[in-house]
């Protein structure tokens, strides 16, 4: 566990990324299950997981600058 603040703000960004790696690991099953069987649901999970991965560059962005 991290003692100062620059280390205690660079735990909750890994949390962070932590997340965005089970939204996308969820969403992904999610597509699996819908199987194109639902096109305008298909196209926003797919722009769900888009905007996740956005999330994620920017905090790793940030991640490495602290």
């Amino acid at each position: 566990m991290a003692g100062n603040t620059r280390g205690k703000i660079k735990e909750h960004l890994e949390g962070v990324h932590r997340n965005c790696d089970w939204q996308t690991h969820h969403l992904q099953t999610v597509l699996e299950l819908i199987e194109d069987k639902n096109p305008e649901l298909t196209k926003s999970i797919k722009t769900l997981a888009k905007s996740i991965t956005a999330v994620d560059e920017f905090n790793q962005l940030i991640y490495s600058k602290i």
